[in-house]
């Protein structure tokens, strides 16, 4: 039997179905019922958690709107409206978002950085973006100016939360990166550069790793807000990260085929959710 969530009792029992179907558990000590979603993110959610992870998947890894995505929904008989279905790809995907950088490869000691443009509304904001030496992407960040204090704030934001400092740092030659990387990773090798170079090194990983990304934000049209956008694009990271298999279900081996690929990646989300 589970393991009471509110006082950490072992001596439960089952206790009947709750109103959604699920087993419903009595806790003998403190005489509380509860479910296996209690304590969780979807304890309040009335669909089940394999449909949300489903329709938060589907969004993230292939290039439909939220329209799309309650259509096909709906073939399947599950009739969510257009809001819950936005409701649930912007809860859900900063939590699975940060389940992914907890169980995913540690990143390398060098960071290709660099920013591109996203449209929000009707103006266009900075994506700043980091890949390592294995195009692992490191951090993303969306800020509404290309500036010194964006820069300092990846910078921050991804040293504290993958856990690792640079050893060098490749960027192209805006200005704002030198003190940056002074600032943040002042052991670092800064070697600034450009994306046409014959030799040594360029920014082609990190230019080349926006290109997915990208063509995923053309079916959004825009985003609605930066806090909005920033939470939809952690959710994107991580589609494209199970996809290039940055994080998976540990003690299981690599999917060789195709098919395995993407039945690995469902894996990948269920799994994630459930941490």
């Amino acid at each position: 039997m589970p393991t009471c969530p509110y006082c950490s009792a072992t001596r439960t029992h089952k206790d009947g179905r709750d109103r959604a179907g699920k087993q419903r558990y009595r806790c003998s000590a403190c005489q509380r019922s509860f479910t296996d979603r209690t304590g969780t993110p979807f304890t309040h959610h009335r669909w089940p958690r394999d449909v949300i992870v489903m329709t938060v998947r589907w969004y993230f890894s292939y290039r439909l709107s939220a329209a799309n995505v309650r259509n096909l929904l709906a073939e399947r008989g599950l009739d969510v409206s257009l809001q819950t279905v936005a409701d649930w790809v912007q809860k859900f995907s900063v939590l699975l978002a940060a389940a992914g950088r907890r169980h995913a490869r540690t990143p390398g000691s060098r960071w290709f950085v660099d920013e591109t443009y996203v449209r929000v509304g009707t103006k266009w904001t900075y994506l700043y973006r980091a890949v390592d030496e294995a195009e692992q992407v490191v951090d993303v960040l969306l800020r509404g100016r290309r500036d010194l204090e964006s820069a300092e704030a990846f910078f921050v934001q991804a040293i504290k939360r993958r856990g690792v400092v640079p050893e060098k740092v490749v960027t192209d030659k805006h200005r704002a990166y030198l003190r940056a990387v002074r600032q943040h990773a002042p052991n670092a090798k800064h070697r600034r550069t450009g994306l046409h170079r014959k030799r040594a090194l360029t920014t082609k990983p990190i230019e080349r790793s926006h290109v997915p990304v990208k063509d995923r934000l053309r079916a959004m049209r825009s985003l609605g807000s930066v806090p909005t956008g920033q939470q939809l694009l952690e959710g994107i990271e991580l589609a494209q990260a199970v996809q290039r298999g940055d994080v998976r279900v540990p003690d299981r081996g690599e999917p060789s085929l195709v098919h395995e690929c993407v039945r690995a990646g469902v894996l990948t989300f269920s799994w994630l959710a459930s941490e």
